[in-house]
């Protein structure tokens, strides 16, 4: 099974998953990051923070990014 990271960038700094996670597929990853995401953006909102979330990236063991989500994706379209 695949072996997953998936990192944080917001606005001052990079939160690097240092764990990773095993998931089937890429789109299994993405499916965790945005509930994660949504989770952190929520808080962001909550608290009113200045470093708030940038973007989600996804690697794999060697570090290759597989997927950037910027956080304007989180949210459904109006």
């Amino acid at each position: 099974m695949p072996h997953f990271f998936i990192n944080f960038q917001n606005v001052n700094e990079l939160i690097q998953d240092d764990e990773g996670i095993d998931l089937p597929s890429l789109e299994a990853a993405r499916q965790v990051a945005l509930i994660s995401a949504r989770e952190i953006l929520a808080d962001n909102v909550k608290s009113g923070t200045k470093d708030r979330l940038v973007a989600i990236t996804i690697t794999n063991e060697s570090g290759q990014e597989l997927m950037t989500i910027p956080s304007a994706d989180l949210l459904p379209a109006r």
